[in-house]
């Protein structure tokens, strides 16, 4: 008997490669590198985290070369964009230390260069889905110490304020018809009306999309709550031989709220790889399987420029063709649920910002902090002040009162 799943059974294909449109990106790029706090408030981070988005697209970037061991956090935006994130993102971490950068990309990128090129998509059907993990806000802690066994790697968090309410309430629509349809009872088939069989009840009622219509459509709801911000999540790995060995990241550990039943027991986040000679053509004729945006070399570089330019995939190219393919294909056949496709982008409530965008815990190797703590006093035979010391990447700044004869010096400190 048919039956229509609502994930599919087997990991699809990401979407990236494919792109033929871009929505506005920034024009003049400006990095900021962010050094991670030594102490920091996780919640207060989160509490504030849905202020990131803006009218531009903004990046969130995690850089890695093992030659230098050094693993560097930088948010990157237009340059007439680039201060109002940078206070955004202090209002998170206000303990944070931020600095000008030159450059852009990091300096061991290189076109000729082999990489294992990645997207995130969801591997789940159900691309309303709610993302509220309880421990969600370690996934960059997990991807810092994952990509470490690299040689180098540049993933990026791109994403832009998008009212998505249009898709999400033809979705919803979708939804009440096709639950409608199954449970009016008189179901047909063209092989019943070339046999003349009666009307019957139809085969998926009692199945998967029934039983869960109710959880889908609380995500629906859920989701059409408040702003959106569309988020791409790419990157493009060195192996630690020079090769494009693949470095295993916990995007499977972002789950969604659970649907009771759902017939599958995939995650609702997977990674979908590429090989670098599929998504960077040198082939300039292969125009149609080129997103349509300059690069500095002509229409071969196109495909790489959108790590370099950070584009957004443009939405209306997908979200359309997501509605149809969620509820028209059938459950069997080379165009079946099972050849479903996810979009490039995941659709977010600026609640689930901080699932995706936080800087790691301060005890990440190879990571650069800044203190702001009280430093213990070291033990000493004479009696007098503690007079402690005012260490930072920006020089000596506002000095605080002196601590009290005998008590901790207090300070700021790089390391």
């Amino acid at each position: 008997m048919p039956r229509w799943h609502i994930s599919n059974r087997k990991t699809p294909r990401g979407q990236l490669a494919d792109v033929k449109k871009i929505i506005h990106g920034p024009e003049r790029l400006a990095a900021r590198s962010v050094t991670v706090p030594i102490e920091s408030d996780p919640q207060r981070a989160a509490g504030v985290a849905g202020g990131l988005a803006g009218g531009r697209v903004r990046s969130f970037e995690m850089w890695w070369d093992a030659a230098e061991s050094r693993l560097r956090f930088v948010i990157i935006s237009d340059e007439r964009d680039a201060d109002d994130f940078e206070r955004a993102f202090q209002v998170m971490y206000p303990n944070a230390a931020f600095d000008y950068m030159r450059e852009t990309v990091p300096a061991w990128f290189d076109r000729r260069s082999a990489y294992r090129v990645f997207d995130v998509g969801t591997r789940h059907g159900h691309y309303a889905a709610v993302f509220d993990e309880p421990g969600g806000r370690s996934l960059i802690t997990r991807m810092a110490s994952a990509v470490q066994s690299a040689s180098r790697a540049w993933i990026q968090f791109v994403f832009a304020r998008l009212d998505c309410t249009p898709f999400l309430r033809t979705h919803m629509s979708r939804l009440d018809n096709r639950f409608m349809e199954i449970n009016r009872g008189e179901y047909t088939s063209w092989g019943d009306e070339i046999t003349g069989k009666k009307p019957r009840k139809h085969p998926e009622l009692g199945y998967d999309f029934t039983s869960n219509y109710k959880g889908l459509k609380k995500h629906v709801m859920a989701k059409m709550q408040g702003a959106h911000l569309v988020m791409s999540i790419r990157g493009l790995v060195q192996g630690s031989d020079g090769g494009v060995q693949d470095v295993d990241l916990p995007f499977d550990r972002v789950s969604a709220l659970s649907v009771d039943g759902i017939d599958s027991a995939y995650e609702h986040l997977a990674k979908f790889r590429y090989g670098y000679d599929r998504f960077y053509s040198s082939d300039a004729k292969k125009k149609k399987s080129q997103i349509r945006a300059p690069g500095p070399r002509g229409a071969r570089d196109h495909r790489v420029c959108m790590f370099e330019s950070r584009h957004l995939p443009d939405p209306d190219q997908f979200f359309g063709r997501a509605v149809s393919q969620y509820f028209d294909r059938g459950w069997w056949g080379l165009r079946g649920y099972r050849t479903r496709r996810p979009m490039p982008f995941l659709i977010l409530n600026p609640s689930e910002v901080p699932l995706f965008v936080h800087l790691p815990d301060p005890s990440t190797p190879n990571v650069e902090t800044t203190r702001g703590v009280r430093l213990p006093s070291k033990p000493s035979e004479k009696t007098g002040a503690g007079i402690g010391f005012f260490d930072s990447l920006d020089g000596p700044g506002p000095q605080q009162p002196g601590p009290a004869p005998g008590d901790a010096g207090a300070g700021t400190a790089t390391g």
